[in-house]
């Protein structure tokens, strides 16, 4: 959700200290993939020294997930659940993903396309006829929302503190797109690259009229529920469940659940909530195609943007780039939130890093082990 796409200086600095915080600490994988693919144990140990020492530092606390093809060679939890209580993080506990779940939306989008319903050049006012900007309406195209093209800008009143009147009175997406429908598009349709989250909301209403459901139900029912994401859902931010991981905020000098910041439950643009291994399973089904059409997913996975595909991030992908650094996946953060997804087809390899504390020692993590992985 609202999130910096990249925090390049500060990973940067956390990665040259990883060879400072690896503990020394002999960790040996729970199960071994194929040799040519697997990382080496010394890899994972110092992964898991690199992650331990970010969390005596304060900066990390959360579950890490490495798989090598369909097998799990490293799962383990860092830190509390709660910061204000010792309960400590156990891998099955469920975080929000933020805008990791704009992945949801874009297979959910991407469907309706496989299914004849929409076309990526489909424009907005072809499914939402009554849309109040005509040139939004007319102009941008399902593609460019995808790839955050379109110029649809960004939704504040969804986020900060300042906005909670706002949350309460937005009941439904309609009303959330209706916020900023007569808004026209900040700069001509494809011209230009901002990412933001309106756009995501806007492809959200789009699937509640062609599937004839509201969003939440669509994505358990046609994404979650076929993969196997039994651990995944729209979960309000309050709630007391025991396995919720929970994330702070400082508002006005005192430290408090990021409740008082962000939307109360998943939206379109990301917010849901999950557990580490069902963002396997998810990036496992789309592989075997059993979310999407092979060509289809293989084009939404190949960058059409800089940094974009078909509303997952494509990046490493170009001239002069190595192969094997190619990867696809969804990265996400807001307050006390940071998540990363990430998959390379070449070296068969799944990072999954979720965590409830700020960007950006999640991502530091999430890059630590790719160089070290040895080629198939």
């Amino acid at each position: 959700m609202r999130q910096p796409l990249k925090h390049p200086a500060a990973t940067s600095r956390l990665l040259r200290l990883a060879p400072l915080l690896v503990a020394a600490l002999p960790w040996i994988a729970t199960a071994t993939a194929t040799a040519a693919q697997a990382p080496s144990a010394e890899a994972l140990a110092q992964l898991d020294g690199f992650a331990l020492g970010l969390q005596a530092a304060g900066q990390f606390s959360g579950t890490v997930l490495i798989a090598s093809g369909d097998e799990v060679v490293f799962e383990k939890a860092y830190g509390a659940r709660d910061e204000q209580q010792e309960t400590p993080l156990q891998v099955s506990d469920r975080f929000n993903l933020a805008s990791a779940g704009k992945m949801f939306t874009s297979v959910a989008i991407l469907q309706q396309i496989a299914a004849g319903r929409l076309s990526l050049d489909s424009k907005v006012g072809e499914v939402l006829k009554d849309y109040p900007n005509r040139q939004f309406a007319n102009e941008v195209s399902v593609r460019q929302l995808l790839t955050h093209s379109s110029g649809a800008g960004d939704i504040d009143e969804l986020f900060g503190a300042e906005h909670s009147a706002d949350r309460a009175r937005l009941h439904s997406l309609e009303d959330m797109v209706a916020l900023h429908a007569g808004r026209a598009p900040e700069f001509a349709p494809g011209s230009a690259q901002k990412y933001g989250n309106f756009g995501y909301l806007v492809l959200g209403r789009m699937l509640e009229v062609l599937s004839g459901q509201d969003f939440e139900s669509y994505i358990r029912q046609h994404v979650l529920q076929p993969a196997g994401m039994q651990d995944t859902g729209f979960v309000a931010c309050d709630d007391p469940a025991a396995d919720l991981a929970r994330a702070y905020v400082d508002v006005d000098g005192k430290r408090v659940r990021n409740c008082a910041t962000q939307p109360r439950r998943g939206l379109p643009a990301g917010g849901e909530v999950g557990s580490a291994r069902d963002m396997f399973r998810f990036v496992q089904s789309l592989n075997a195609g059993k979310l999407l059409p092979a060509a289809l997913f293989e084009q939404a996975t190949q960058t059409q943007r800089e940094f974009m595909g078909l509303g997952f991030f494509a990046t490493g992908y170009g001239k002069d780039v190595p192969a094997r650094d190619f990867r696809w996946g969804h990265g996400g953060s807001t307050d006390g939130v940071c998540t990363d997804v990430r998959h390379y087809p070449a070296t068969g390899e799944t990072v999954i890093v979720l965590s409830n504390k700020d960007a950006p020692a999640c991502f530091a993590v999430s890059g630590l082990l790719h160089a070290q992985w040895k080629q198939p």
